[in-house]
């Protein structure tokens, strides 16, 4: 839950709509586990496919 808070605190504060609610689940594909990294170290990541289809286009 501590993880959960932490990533949420951060995209809230950058303004996104989608948080966090099962880490595991939720960062599965690595869309939102991106998202959270460029929140947090405030740096674009090149190259991510918003809608992954195969576990190759997933992170």
């Amino acid at each position: 839950q501590i993880y959960t808070d932490w990533a949420n605190h951060y995209l809230e504060r950058a303004g996104h709509k989608r948080l966090v609610r099962d880490l595991q689940k939720d960062i599965t594909d690595g869309v939102l586990l991106a998202t959270i990294i460029e929140v947090v170290a405030n740096e674009k990541i090149q190259d991510i496919n918003p809608k992954p289809k195969s576990q190759s286009q997933m992170v």
